[in-house]
């Protein structure tokens, strides 16, 4: 169970965003087979207490279980958090064929739970995703109610404004695949004013690693910008939505344009007792671009709902009030 190296960067970075935390030791990183030929990796945060409830957190297209840095920093004195790597992103392995469509992510979200039920005992958790994630997170729950406490839905729905997704698109084409890591800090620095310059350079070095040729390489499968798409049509994407149970918050980026307000009240009156909350000052990227903002929304929820459920014996279906 190695622990990330070179986290002291983060945490002074994260102290820089007036994250707030208890406990500044570096996470360990797991690696686990995946029955499609690969290996999965994921990170561990820890439980000394043994009693911890378990929050797993699941990324975006193109970024990684290190996005949840902060987020998990600031929540990991209250809950296990476990943070995955889905196939062809960060750390975890690459398919034989390119298969990146959202019943193959779902596979891998699977995998991992079925790893933490055997392996580590845990047999219940909240979810909470960003966009990709997020659809992982309510697909998974509409399936298996009976063992997630909670869903936090980071700004995407089951249909998206067409013109901010090709504004995402645009950005993720103007990525550079190349030159000096400086240069690319200031191109992303400059297409990211949501963020500062030092939160860029810490996210960029988490997504990136460096080849012996002293170049760096983003750490992501290139097969992705070509084979990524959904294997769920947007009605399919509304019916999962529906059989959503479990206490649902959906958080938006208050300047992100990608989920109309009309479809955001659509998904709160569609999943029972669900409630949406907007971030100021940040776009899609909502735990990168304002992780204060993002941590004062989702935590008073997640207290309520995996904690004292766990603690006090809440029923699992209690909706919010």
């Amino acid at each position: 169970m190695p622990a990330i190296e070179s986290f002291d960067t983060t945490i002074a970075a994260a102290r820089r965003a007036g994250v707030r935390f208890d406990d500044a030791r570096a996470p360990s990183t797991h690696r686990i087979e995946h029955d499609d030929g690969f290996e999965l990796n994921f990170i561990d945060w820890g439980d000394e207490t043994g009693q911890k409830p378990t929050i797993i957190f699941i990324h975006g297209f193109l970024q990684q279980a290190r996005t949840w840095d902060f987020t998990c920093l600031a929540l990991r004195s209250r809950f296990r958090c476990i943070s995955l790597d889905l196939r062809g992103h960060g750390d975890s392995g690459r398919p034989k064929g390119p298969d990146y469509t959202t019943h193959y992510y779902q596979s891998d979200l699977r995998r991992l739970i079925d790893h933490m039920t055997r392996e580590m005992g845990i047999d219940r958790f909240g979810l909470c995703g960003l966009s990709l994630g997020g659809h992982q997170s309510y697909i998974y729950a509409s399936e298996h109610p009976e063992v997630v406490d909670a869903v936090v839905v980071v700004d995407v729905a089951p249909e998206t404004n067409r013109q901010a997704s090709r504004g995402i698109n645009r950005y993720i084409s103007a990525l550079p695949k190349d030159g000096p890591f400086e240069d690319l800090v200031e191109k992303v620095a400059k297409m990211s004013p949501m963020r500062n310059r030092d939160a860029v350079r810490g996210s960029l070095l988490r997504a990136t690693r460096v080849k012996k040729d002293g170049g760096w390489e983003w750490k992501h499968d290139p097969r992705l910008l070509e084979h990524h798409r959904p294997s769920y049509t947007s009605d399919e994407y509304w019916a999962a939505l529906g059989k959503v149970v479990s206490p649902t918050l959906f958080v938006l980026g208050k300047n992100s344009k990608l989920v109309t307000s009309d479809t955001v009240r659509r998904m709160v009156e569609l999943v029972p007792g669900s409630s949406a909350s907007y971030v100021p000052n940040a776009s899609h990227r909502v735990p990168g671009d304002n992780p204060v903002g993002f941590i004062q929304a989702v935590k008073p929820f997640l207290e309520r709902y995996v904690v004292e459920k766990i603690v006090e014996g809440d029923n699992v279906n209690q909706a919010p009030t």
